[in-house]
């Protein structure tokens, strides 16, 4: 008997058979697509352009795919998007530049590309002060302007629809925060040399996090499955530092904002998380992490037989299908058998959701995101 999409996606979250691992598309900022790749898989289906409207996913210029196209592919997650709206705001300075809520400027090279911070507010200090954080104009987690119409959003997919619900804190990662507004390498630095203002920072910067996680599911944590979070922590051959430095100095935030969010609903948290972080996961379920995205398979350390035998008791997967070699540059049919070895590898007994590694951008041919979504589809879990 087929499952619902909720029953599929709840039951593989809590390592339990399902009739086929649960599909996401576009459930989270980091598995939608760009907008060229999308209007190519809608010409590839046959839909009109002007028939299926997309949502802007904001700095990664992906769409989030229409309810028309996830309806087709029999998604079974449906993502919400909670945001401080003070640090949310963008004021767009050219069709490749813009600037957000917090004084730092984005660039982009082309609108198929993704925009890059390039210069922020604190980006140009040589030796930062817990001064120079207290400055900086923290967001009142606690607006009620930062909930107003979420329940209501929430209520209706939740008593219209049977997907499983999953809200999106939208940036809100610690160390991205440090990495948007001092700059990506000079906050990786102040860690070492600037403990006392990157501590500073980080305090702050969580005090405003857990004030609006705990304002978001004070509202809806009884409407959502899963509670999805960002915070790059790896690059494609290790973690971004020293895994003892992380937990010193970074892992106590992560913690303080996992505790928060278990502290106000049931649903599980999902960590966004890139690179090579396997020598950071037994911290990363310590800090309440229920699920692990993208799982990118590409990464030193990543294999995902491995994780799912060494970790899978604690944690479930969600991605995993290659989107650095095997999607842009594969086969249909090297596709189609990357999705059955994923399922292979991280289906059994639950505990996996099948999505990209990160959003499909522009050079993947249509028959590929198809030949991914259909095969998933087709291939049993068990």
């Amino acid at each position: 008997m087929a499952l619902s999409h909720r029953e599929r996606v709840t039951r593989a979250l809590n390592h339990e058979e399902t009739d086929r691992v649960p599909i996401d598309f576009g459930g989270s900022h980091e598995t939608g697509i760009q907008a060229d790749a999308y209007a190519g898989l809608l010409k590839h289906y046959g839909f009109e352009s002007e028939d299926v409207e997309g949502r802007d996913g904001g700095t990664e210029a992906t769409i989030v795919p229409s309810e028309k196209i996830l309806k087709h592919l029999d998604i079974d997650v449906r993502g919400v998007d909670a945001k401080i709206g003070a640090v949310d705001a963008r004021t767009i300075l050219d069709e490749n530049t813009l600037v957000d809520g917090w004084g730092v400027t984005w660039r982009r090279a082309d609108t198929a590309s993704p925009y890059m911070n390039t210069n922020g507010p604190l980006q140009h200090l040589d030796d930062p002060t817990v001064a120079d954080a207290e400055s900086l104009p923290w967001a009142d987690g606690t607006d009620p302007a930062n909930v107003a119409g979420l329940r209501a959003q929430l209520e209706k997919l939740r008593t219209e629809t049977d997907y499983a619900l999953v809200v999106r804190l939208r940036n809100v990662g610690i160390l991205y925060l440090g990495q948007r507004i001092r700059g990506f390498s000079e906050f990786l630095t102040d860690l070492v040399l600037q403990p006392d203002f990157a501590n500073a920072f980080q305090e702050l910067g969580t005090d405003m996090v857990c004030d609006f996680a705990r304002t978001v599911l004070t509202e809806v944590g009884d409407l959502v499955d899963g509670v999805s979070i960002a915070d790059d922590l790896g690059i494609q051959t290790s973690p971004m530092m020293n895994p003892d430095l992380y937990r010193s100095m970074v892992k106590p935030f992560h913690k303080r904002l996992g505790e928060t969010i278990h502290e106000n609903t049931d649903a599980k948290v999902i960590l966004h998380s890139c690179g090579a972080i396997r020598p950071l996961i037994g911290d990363l379920i310590d800090c309440g992490v229920n699920v692990l995205n993208p799982v990118q398979v590409n990464a030193a350390g990543m294999q995902p037989g491995a994780l799912k035998r060494d970790f899978g008791k604690d944690l479930s997967f969600w991605g995993g299908i290659d989107t650095q070699i095997i999607m842009p540059t594969g086969s249909p049919t090297d596709v189609a058998n990357e999705v059955r070895a994923r399922i292979g590898d991280l289906g059994s007994g639950g505990g996996y959701t099948l999505a990209a590694v990160h959003n499909i951008r522009a050079d993947v041919p249509p028959e590929n995101v198809a030949a991914m979504y259909e095969t998933a589809l087709e291939t049993s879990s068990s």
